[in-house]
Parts: structure tokens; sequence; C-alpha cells
């Protein structure tokens, strides 16, 4: 099966493995540490989605790489893949998206405020928890990411 590979500082290629976890293996992520994302939707209804480390964005920025899907930042590695109306993993076929990279967190910061990228964060009914580059106070996440060798 064929899937898009992102791994910064430069790498973006079509790779072909077996299953989605081969694909991330390859760039270093680990099964059971990621967590998902949407790309695109097709007006077919399939569409293009993301695996990468679950707590990319937490890391301190300067032991962090990042890079940017339209207005998606995105720390560390990720394994794209498409799939169709029904929700199966298929082949990418289509014109793998435009890939930015940066160089370190200052561009980053940078390219959010003049707009060009979104600033990420997690809110809960308009409440905002955590927003990057801040750093986490999560007990449970600071243990994760203890036990994978992350903080």
């Amino acid at each position: 099966m064929k899937f898009f590979i992102v791994a910064p500082p430069i790498r973006a290629e079509i790779v072909n493995a077996d299953e989605w976890q081969d694909a991330a293996r390859s760039i270093g992520l680990k099964s059971g540490q990621t967590e998902h994302g949407l790309v695109a939707r097709f007006p077919t209804g399939g569409g293009i989605g993301l695996f990468c480390y679950e707590y990319a964005l937490r890391i301190a920025p300067d032991k962090q790489r990042y890079f940017s899907i339209g207005r998606m930042l995105i720390g560390g590695a990720a394994v794209l893949y498409q799939f169709d109306a029904m929700g199966e993993t298929v082949d990418f076929t289509e014109t793998p998206p435009p890939v930015l990279f940066y160089t370190d967190a200052h561009q980053v910061e940078e390219s959010i405020r003049v707009g060009a990228i979104n600033r990420p964060m997690v809110a809960i009914n308009n409440q905002i928890l955590w927003k990057w580059p801040e750093r986490t106070v999560d007990d449970s996440i600071i243990s994760r990411m203890r036990e994978h060798g992350t903080l």
C-alpha cells in the first residue's frame, strides 16, 4: 500500500508499506503513541488523514522539528494515508499536499504571527486549556511523555 511520509527537516515522500504502522516505524513513530488528524476531505467522501506522535507539539520547542500542511502545524514525523468514502485505507494516489518545513520554533512563531498557519491549541467550550508553545502541566501527559522518553 502507498503512504506519504513526512520526517523533518527535509524528507517527504511516497513509500510502500503493508500497513500504516510499518510506514510509521520507518520514520520513528511507535504504535500506541500516535494520534490521528484529518488533512483533507474529498467531495467523493474520501480524504487524507494522518498519524503523528500524540505529544509532538508538547515537546520543548528547542528539541522538536516542525512542518505544516496548509494551516496545520505538525511536530515531528507523520504518516499521511488516503481513505475512501467508506473509511477504508487505500493507496495514496492523490498529489501529496504541499509541505513546508521550519528551521526552528522562531520561524513557526513568525508564520503564526503573519497568519500563515494556525496556533495549535486545546479548548473546551471556548476555554483554552493549552496552546503552543506552552509547556504541559497535565500530570498524566507528563507521565506518558516520560514513559515515551520525550520529556
